[in-house]
C-alpha cells in the first residue's frame, strides 16, 4: 500500500524552517557521497510544451524518487517499493535551498535585497531571506512593468517591509546586499561589474542568467552539487542552451574543483567567503534530490500522524 499525501497535509509539515532543516541534511549527504541525480527533463516552453521531471535518491534517508509537475513518487531504494505520492511539498524547495544558503553566504548584517525577475518563486525565496537575515527593503525589476508593479505591492503586503518596483536592473541592484536573480533569459542579466564587495548573489533561473565574468570574479562560487550544476549548464540539457559554466569548464578556463559544494561548508570542511570585501556566488542546482527530501518529510510526518489516504498500487 502507498500513501497519498495531499497538498495542504504536506504543507502543514513544512513551513521554512522545517525546510532548511530538511535540505541541510541533504547538503550534508551529497558531500558525504550518499546521494545520486536523475538529470532533468523536459519544462520545455515550446510549441510542444512539456512537464519538467527531476528526481534523485538519499541512500541514507533509503529514498528515491521523481518529481513531475506539483507530485511527487516516492520509493524504498532498498525493497523498490512505493511508498508515497505526496503533492505540494516541492513548492518549498528552491525558496528554502536559496534562504539555506544566504544562512551561510550572506553577510550577517545583510538587509537590502536586489531582485531581478518577479515569477512564481520570487516571492518564496523573499520570504525565506526575511527568515535568516534582517531584510528591511527590496528593490525589484522584471521587464514588464505591470507584472513587477502588482508583485512589488503583494510582496509589501506579504512581508511587511517596503518592495518598490524600478524601471532598470541597475536601480534594483544599486546598493543591494544580497542580489537574487530568477530569470528566464537567454543571455545574462548580470555582469561582474555590477558587483560591489560584500555582495552575495543567489540565482535559480536559466543557467544563462549569470555571465561568464560573473563565474570568473567572485570569491567563492556554491553549489548543492558539482556535479549537477556543470550538467545544468550542459547544452543537452534543458533549456538546449549552452551555460556559460559549461563553455568554460570545455575551454579549460574554469576548474570545475572551484565550485564548492554547500554540504562542505555546513559541515565546516570550508569556510565562507562572506567578509564586507568577498562576493560569493550560489546557484541552485535545479532541483532533484532536495525534492525527495522535501517529500519524505512530509510522507514520515503525515504517516505518524495517521494522515492521507492509503492506495493499493
Amino acid at each position: 500500500m502507498a500513501l497519498l499525501v495531499r497538498r495542504d497535509e504536506a504543507q502543514r509539515f513544512l513551513d521554512w524552517e522545517s525546510a532548511m532543516r530538511a535540505l541541510e541534511s541533504v547538503m550534508i549527504e551529497e558531500v558525504e557521497g550518499n546521494t545520486f541525480h536523475v538529470p532533468p527533463f523536459g519544462g520545455s516552453k515550446s510549441e510542444r510544451p512539456t512537464f519538467r521531471l527531476v528526481g534523485g535518491g538519499l541512500y541514507g534517508l533509503r529514498r528515491m524518487g521523481i518529481r513531475i509537475g506539483g507530485a511527487a513518487q516516492l520509493f524504498d531504494t532498498e525493497s523498490g517499493e512505493l511508498l508515497a505520492i505526496v503533492a505540494g511539498a516541492g513548492n518549498l524547495r528552491i525558496g528554502a535551498t536559496m534562504g539555506l544558503a544566504a544562512r551561510y553566504l550572506a553577510r550577517p548584517d545583510a538587509c537590502a535585497v536586489g531582485l531581478l525577475g518577479s515569477g512564481r518563486n520570487a516571492l518564496a525565496i523573499l520570504q525565506c531571506l526575511s527568515v535568516v537575515r534582517p531584510i528591511e527593503r527590496v528593490d525589484v525589476y522584471s521587464p514588464t512593468s505591470e507584472h513587477r508593479t502588482a508583485f512589488a505591492r503583494r510582496a509589501s503586503a506579504a512581508l511587511g517591509i517596503p518592495v518598490t518596483a524600478r524601471e532598470g536592473p541597475e536601480e534594483a541592484i544599486a546598493g543591494a546586499d544580497i542580489i537574487v536573480v530568477g530569470t528566464s533569459s537567454y543571455s545574462p542579466v548580470l555582469e561582474v561589474s555590477d558587483l560591489r564587495p560584500g555582495v552575495h548573489v543567489t540565482s535559480m533561473g536559466m543557467t544563462t542568467e549569470i555571465s561568464a565574468s560573473v563565474i570568473l570574479g567572485v570569491d567563492q562560487f556554491v553549489a548543492p552539487s558539482r556535479e549537477q550544476e556543470i550538467d545544468s549548464a550542459s547544452p543537452a540539457v534543458h533549456p538546449y542552451v549552452e551555460g556559460p559554466l559549461f563553455r568554460l569548464v570545455q575551454e579549460g578556463r574554469y576548474d570545475p574543483n572551484a565550485i564548492v559544494e554547500l554540504g562542505s561548508i555546513l559541515k565546516g570542511n570550508i569556510a565562507p567567503r562572506n567578509g564586507p570585501s568577498d562576493i560569493n556566488l550560489f546557484r541552485d542546482s535545479r532541483g532533484g534530490v532536495g525534492d525527495i527530501a522535501l517529500a519524505n518529510w512530509a510522507y514520515e510526518r503525515a504517516l505518524e500522524a495517521g494522515l492521507g489516504i492509503e492506495i493499493e498500487v
